[in-house]
């Protein structure tokens, strides 16, 4: 009963340290940021108490009577991952936003919704029904909303904007396919889906276009992406990191209990799904190459890392009962890509709360005496890269291998071009993270002379200093992550331990072939094409805010012309609801010529009272008796008595 306990504890702390820190916050900020600090560090207590618990069995809860079906909790080893890296990586934000919004308003109002952002992401990776996974789904998306518009200037609202319109987009996809799921099988629960779809012939492939679709937003899938270049730089860092960090993983565990629980690695979708992972690393990196804000960069790199992820879900189909090296490289890159992510954006923002800019053409040199600040964005760098001895060097050599077992089994054309372009990604990543750690942290600036210390204090720098540690202790001792994602492929069949030496000399090569690449394209493209010369200045191009846009040249002309086609059916409508009511009332004016005898009642506005007016032997027209009504209805009961007049019609209409 403890655990059970203990896991709806995880899931409501959250809302009610963003309730009593609003409050609190209103007379002492110190006093609530001590609170979100305090609420967070029990919050991820709480769920390493649970490890032991959930490594020997799933902790279940069922309450009745909640969202309509019931709210049904389940912490097992695959979701325990997702649980666990989300409330640490939240603690650790948490400690930096202190420092970091400082200079900001409305702080109190952003911790309340950073709060209840946490306890939503929590309630999505706990959801066994998944309607209760769409529900907190969708508080997130309106929680986070929050968090991006935060500064309420021009570009946030914009932001804001986008964001908020593909969330709704997409939770309304989502929802049709969870319609169409529940309305075809009858059952909302995860771990039964599967059974319940195996039936279902080719409408289960809609099902799962939809549901996909819906998480794809979250999870900035080519060409679900359009929001992400702009969300991010929008954001005050701390809610960019736990974007791309945490809010990013929502869609990918959605998109993964799809194509695994839903469709049980059905092939055809797991091809869709790889082959959209592949677009995402590809196309991400290479525009994260143009870009020149380090938090564009950082956003296009994170919808890049987004498509390793996507590759190993792909994977898992396609390779079918030999899926277990992909499932172990998909579920160690996502605690990898969290880890070195929020690292890097947490570097960024701390140039950000000193310089208010992070365009590499304005900041460079900043960074070549900021020893502390060079050393954790360094580390944050070599992990991305995939530098042996770094966490993604780990999880980076897993999916590869994962890829080169699909080459053995299908060794087609595809196969090898995914092979290519797995390669070249994985050097634009090399090549854009170079781009910024040259020119902000090598290249000289003497007006950044100065570590600049008495802007920093040691709650920015204590979590990039612990994520820094966490990067190194998994790049040495990667077993130590193997335990816990043992028992979690149990969820997915895997019955075998994976056994693996990641330190050959077969894969380091790889790692080192992949970085040479990276290290050409920075110099010969990146420095040689994107760098231009002003006299002695160099500054950074960006060609491709020219290029095709799928915002400004596709989904902006169809949001207008949808607009306007609708506008002018409804213009349509409108016009012929105003014509019938005018057709109404010129045929009762015909009968106004009509003589009525007797008396008739109407209400006297002056003093509320009822007056009888006439008598027996007075005779009045229908159209004094109307115009006495009319003047003495109000505009609202005149609407309600028209729309009534009308449903009345209709309904006749429709019976006869």
């Amino acid at each position: 009963m403890i655990y059970k306990i203990t896991l709806m504890t995880i899931l409501l702390l959250p809302s009610f340290g963003a309730v009593v820190g609003y409050v609190l916050g209103k007379k002492s900020e110190r006093n609530r940021d001590l609170l979100n600090i305090a609420v967070t560090g029990i919050e991820l207590l709480m769920v390493i108490f649970l490890y032991k618990e959930v490594m020997r069995e799933p902790i279940e809860l069922f309450i009745p009577d909640i969202m309509g079906t019931g709210l049904y909790l389940k912490l097992d080893a695959f979701r325990y991952i997702f649980v666990c890296i989300s409330v640490f990586i939240w603690f650790l934000t948490t400690i930096y936003s202190t420092q970091y919004l400082i200079r900001y308003k409305n702080r109190n109002r952003y911790y309340a919704f950073f709060m209840l952002t946490l306890g939503s992401t929590v309630g999505i990776f706990l959801s066994e029904n998944i309607l209760n996974l769409f529900t907190f789904f969708e508080i997130m998306s309106f929680t986070s909303y929050a968090l991006i518009i935060h500064d309420q200037d021009e570009y946030a609202l914009d932001a804001g904007k986008i964001y908020i319109g593909m969330a709704i987009a997409g939770g309304m996809v989502l929802l049709m396919g969870l319609f169409l799921l529940y309305e075809y099988t009858g059952i909302l629960n995860i771990s039964q889906l599967e059974e319940g779809v195996k039936a279902l012939g080719n409408m289960k492939y809609l099902i799962s276009f939809l549901i996909i679709v819906g998480f794809g937003v979250k999870a900035s899938i080519v060409p679900l992406h359009v929001w992400v270049p702009k969300v991010y730089p929008a954001a005050p860092t701390p809610a960019s990191a736990i974007l791309s960090g945490v809010l990013l993983k929502t869609g990918l565990f959605g998109i993964m209990i799809t194509t695994e629980n839903l469709m049980g690695g059905d092939f055809v979708v797991s091809r869709v799904v790889f082959g959209l992972g592949l677009a995402n690393m590809f196309l991400g990196g290479m525009l994260a190459l143009f870009q020149r804000n380090i938090k564009r960069i950082l956003a296009y790199s994170g919808m890049s890392q987004a498509g390793y992820i996507l590759v190993g879900i792909g994977l898992c189909g396609i390779l079918k009962e030999h899926k277990g090296v992909a499932l172990y490289g998909t579920l160690y890159h996502i605690i990898n890509h969290a880890v070195f992510k929020v690292l890097l954006f947490m570097g960024t923002g701390i140039i950000y709360m000193i310089l208010r800019d992070v365009s590499i053409n304005a900041i460079k040199g900043f960074g070549k005496h900021k020893k502390i600040l060079k050393g954790v964005f360094f580390i944050g760098l070599c992990a991305i890269m995939g530098m042996p001895g770094f966490n993604g060097f780990i999880s980076k050599t897993l999916l590869h291998e994962a890829l080169y077992e699909a080459h053995q089994v299908y060794p087609n054309t595809w196969m090898t071009l995914a092979e290519i372009i797995f390669t070249i990604s994985s050097s634009f990543t090399v090549a854009y993270m170079l781009k910024i750690f040259v020119t902000v942290f090598m290249e000289k600036d003497e007006k950044y002379r100065g570590q600049f210390k008495e802007h920093i204090k040691k709650r920015a720098s204590l979590p990039m200093i612990i994520l820094s540690i966490a990067v190194l202790y998994i790049g040495i001792n990667p077993e130590r992550i193997l335990v816990v994602l043992n028992k979690a492929v149990e969820n997915f069949g895997i019955t075998r331990a994976l056994e693996v030496h990641f330190y050959t000399f077969s894969n380091i090569k790889s790692s080192f072939m992949t970085i040479f690449i990276g290290v050409g394209i920075y110099v010969g493209f990146v420095r040689g094409y994107l760098r231009k010369k002003d006299g002695e200045e160099s500054f950074y191009v960006n060609p491709s805010l020219s290029w095709f846009n799928l915002e400004r040249n596709i989904y902006a002309p169809i949001l207008q012309v949808t607009f306007s086609s609708t506008s002018a059916v409804f213009h349509v409508l409108d016009q012929g609801v105003v014509n019938f009511v005018h057709y109404i009332r010129n045929h009762v004016k015909a009968f106004s010529g009509m003589k009525i005898k007797g008396n008739y009642e109407h209400y006297n506005r002056a003093n509320g009272d009822i007056c009888i007016v006439g008598n027996n032997d007075d005779v009045h027209s229908l159209k004094e008796i109307m115009g006495k009504l009319s003047k003495n209805m109000n505009s609202l009961m005149y609407s309600v008595f028209i729309v009534a007049t009308i449903l009345a019609v209709m309904l006749v209409v429709l019976v006869l």
